[in-house]
């Protein structure tokens, strides 16, 4: 977190279920101080797995292992398969809220997102009520879905006027993600997450950036930035499409490593590419989709 501040990033996603429950109050300690320079999000609706101590062993093993080729993939398949669809009711919501503002020690949260929530969330008329109640309490500045992007979609078409913010998967091959993106004439806050994906989507984003670099009818300007597929180039892309090219606020990285935070704040900072460049990239991307 010291590394992400360093490097200009001032937008912290969290939740109760982060890190065994821990998250939150190891985020509240950094805050010490940096409060009012931060955006904090956090969300409620799934409850934290607590940690025993032979798990508390485990952890350090478990990231040293993800490091290795394709083991990440495997326990983000495991986590999708535990993780449960998210648990909306007036009453977590209000207990939910209580212990993530007393674990980051503030008084409010920028962000609140349903975690895990469906598309029956939003029609809750209770806790949508209870939303309000606590945004006009100053609690919470904005409430909003963290959920799939055809969730969102829906709750963007259903017109929502309690929900102003959404959390989704930052999939450049996806219409669905793009179309979020284009149709929103509400001033929803969007936060990208996962940016990356998988290996098969990173593997795919390279091919599909190589095949531009020999495309005569792409700019010889744009050719030539995209000529050699080092990593930085691929990942000034990808940012640059997410924030510029698709009209995303923010989006979250969810590094382990060092390097890689510090190469991605770069990548973001000092990016080749200009807005027409990342235009005529997402749109080839999304018009590739089906191969």
């Amino acid at each position: 977190m010291n590394i992400a501040w360093d490097s200009g990033i001032t937008l912290f996603d969290t939740a109760p279920s982060y890190g065994y429950g821990e998250a939150e109050a190891v985020l509240g300690e950094f805050l010490r101080g940096k409060r009012e320079q931060v955006i904090v999000s956090t969300k409620f609706g799934i409850a934290p797995h607590k940690q025993s101590p032979l798990t508390r062993i485990a952890v350090p093993v478990a990231r040293t292992a993800m490091h290795l080729p394709g083991v990440r993939s495997l326990m983000r398949r495991g986590r999708n398969r535990e993780a449960a669809l998210g648990q909306f009711t007036v009453a977590g919501l209000r207990d939910s809220l209580e212990a993530s503002l007393r674990q980051l020690r503030t008084d409010r949260v920028d962000v609140l997102f349903l975690h895990g929530a469906t598309a029956s969330a939003m029609y809750q008329q209770d806790l949508m009520a209870e939303l309000e109640v606590q945004v006009r309490a100053g609690k919470v500045l904005r409430a909003g879905l963290y959920a799939s992007a055809e969730v969102i979609a829906a709750c963007m078409a259903a017109g929502s006027t309690t929900l102003s913010a959404m959390q989704f998967g930052a999939d450049l091959f996806d219409p669905v993600v793009a179309r979020i993106t284009e149709q929103n004439q509400r001033g929803m806050l969007l936060i990208a997450n996962h940016p990356f994906g998988s290996e098969q989507r990173v593997a795919r984003l390279k091919t599909a950036l190589a095949a531009l670099s020999s495309d005569a009818t792409v700019p010889a300007d744009l050719r030539e930035k995209l000529r050699g597929g080092e990593w930085q180039m691929v990942i000034e892309a990808l940012f640059g499409i997410i924030l510029t090219g698709a009209n995303t606020h923010a989006l979250v990285f969810s590094m382990m490593r060092p390097d890689h935070l510090r190469a991605n704040a770069k990548a973001i900072e000092n990016n080749r590419f200009s807005d027409a460049d990342l235009g005529l990239i997402r749109r080839r991307l999304l018009n590739s989709r089906g191969t």
